[in-house]
């Protein structure tokens, strides 16, 4: 690194990492790693490549991803910067050239091309990282992705099989029955959304239009059977606002939360109504006796640019449950925790579950935006709560499933934690079924995972086919 900052959210196990490595074999101090497991846990995060002009995390920086690749019994690890053509013209330039979300910086028109990013953003791609087709898609916010191979080299801005990049939010969601996935978009300057159903070879095969009453932030959503279901929040983008030198993107709770049920086969949706709360995170969706049930993570609300907005609870672990025939909603909280990073075992995606794991806080300590020390399972029928204090922050649980084995906690739970003494980062695999246990593997690596966003484990014939 030729740079530091005093920004808390560039400091500590925040600070980028620059160098891209490929180590063939890791050490393995704890347990062992179970030999059934074929594949590698991928995980993207913002990773700025040069000093930034403004940055607020998490919505500013260039996409890295981190690759942990699993096969009889030992493990690899690659990280690889995504080659987006923001970053490309500032390796040009030698320097950042873009602002940040908050803080729009418009640079010198000379030192982009037509190819290039244009003003006063970059597309990062640092949000998540999944597959899809056989490659790796890296998505960033209401903007196109990018793919990468098994390799994280990265192949260009992903196009799902058309001659136009496809816009997407990061969050998308993959039927286990079709192997269809489903993804939304939205835009900072128009209320339409869309949602693509894109197929398992990868090709875009069908896009579904409605709009909103405002250009809304639309992170997440959940699909169940027969529907997508977008909880809307009142977070919205107004341009005209940013041009006075205001927040681009701002809370207003007057607006209320819209509930969009969104008919797979093309039906009019349906709209509902409740009061002002929001979502980043969604853990699945699924029917159940002419209800839809959610599992989600509530923010009372969300600021960005309001200089007198009072403190709010943290967010907590949510149960909605929406009557399909009268429309009434029913919500209990499921956890006291604060948490966020709420995963399921997509194996069962759309379908019934029981089983929420998150990244959480033992108590209400504050700490930077984004850092936990605990792995939280929370059961959605009976209410039991287990958590695991790892001691030292750590990133989102996502679930690897026992090729062995079948049930719905049958698995691991694979993710990175920070080791301060070391200044670097081991890798973890929890047992989904017991986390209070000592874990099935603990692998260290030598060097820094920063802490980052979301990921996903891709089985290897997935992209090696």
């Amino acid at each position: 690194m030729t740079w530091t900052s005093d920004n808390p959210m560039l400091s500590g196990n925040f600070a980028p990492v620059l160098e891209e490595l490929t180590l063939e074999e890791l050490p393995v101090s704890a347990g062992a790693i179970p030999t059934a497991l074929d594949g590698a846990y991928f995980r993207n995060g913002p990773n700025p490549a040069f000093e930034p002009l403004s940055y607020t995390y998490p919505y500013d920086g260039d996409g890295m991803v981190h690759g942990v690749y699993l096969q009889g019994g030992k493990a690899g690890y690659r990280n690889r910067f995504v080659e987006t053509r923001g970053l490309l013209a500032e390796r040009r330039a030698g320097r950042a050239l873009y602002g940040g979300v908050t803080t729009p910086w418009l640079t010198r028109a000379d030192l982009l091309g037509p190819e290039d990013d244009p003003p006063p953003f970059k597309n990062g791609a640092f949000i998540h990282v999944f597959e899809q087709g056989g490659k790796l898609i890296a998505p960033y916010e209401a903007a196109p992705a990018y793919a990468l191979t098994w390799d994280l080299e990265t192949l260009g801005i992903w196009c799902a099989g058309g001659e136009r990049p496809l816009a997407m939010s990061p969050h998308s969601r993959r039927s286990p029955i079709t192997g269809d996935r489903f993804a939304l978009a939205y835009s900072a300057d128009s209320p339409e959304i869309a949602l693509h159903r894109i197929d398992r070879e990868g090709l875009l095969v069908e896009t579904l239009r409605t709009a909103l009453e405002h250009p809304t932030m639309l992170h997440d959503f959940v699909l169940t059977e027969r529907f997508a279901v977008v909880l809307a929040g009142p977070v919205i983008f107004d341009l005209k606002a940013a041009e006075r030198g205001g927040g681009l993107i701002q809370w207003r709770p007057e607006i209320g939360t819209k509930i969009l049920i969104w008919p797979l086969d093309g039906s009019p949706l349906r709209r509902l109504e409740a009061e002002p709360f929001f979502v980043f995170h969604l853990a699945n969706g699924f029917e159940d006796r002419g209800r839809i049930l959610l599992d989600y993570v509530r923010h009372p609300s969300l600021r960005f640019g309001v200089e007198d907005a009072e403190p709010s609870e943290g967010p907590r672990l949510h149960r909605m449950e929406i009557d399909l025939s009268s429309g009434v909603l029913k919500d209990r909280r499921l956890s006291e925790r604060p948490t966020e990073f709420p995963r399921a075992n997509e194996t069962f995606e759309s379908q019934a579950t029981r089983y929420t794991y998150s990244a959480a806080l033992t108590g209400d300590e504050q700490g930077p935006a984004g850092t936990f020390h605990a792995v939280m399972r929370v059961d959605g029928e009976s209410g039991e709560e287990c958590c695991r204090d790892v001691g030292s922050p750590i990133g989102e649980p996502v679930f690897v499933p026992n090729p062995t084995k079948s049930g719905e906690d049958q698995g691991y739970l694979a993710l990175f934690r920070y080791d301060p003494d070391r200044h670097a980062s081991d890798f973890l695999l929890l047992d989904a079924r017991d986390i209070e246990a000592d874990p099935v593997a603990v692998i260290e690596l030598p060097c820094r995972v920063p802490q980052g966003l979301h990921g996903s484990w891709v089985p290897r014939a997935a992209c090696q086919a």
